[in-house]
């Protein structure tokens, strides 16, 4: 039970991670472009 719990903690940090790194390389060509 615990196992499977760190995995969810371990998949939804690199969701969020890898959410944010997105959004920051967006960021920088929204702004590259503008």
């Amino acid at each position: 039970m615990a196992k499977k719990l760190l995995w969810l903690i371990l998949i939804w940090t690199a969701s969020v991670v890898t959410l944010g790194i997105i959004a920051y390389g967006i960021r920088l060509l929204m702004n590259a472009a503008a």
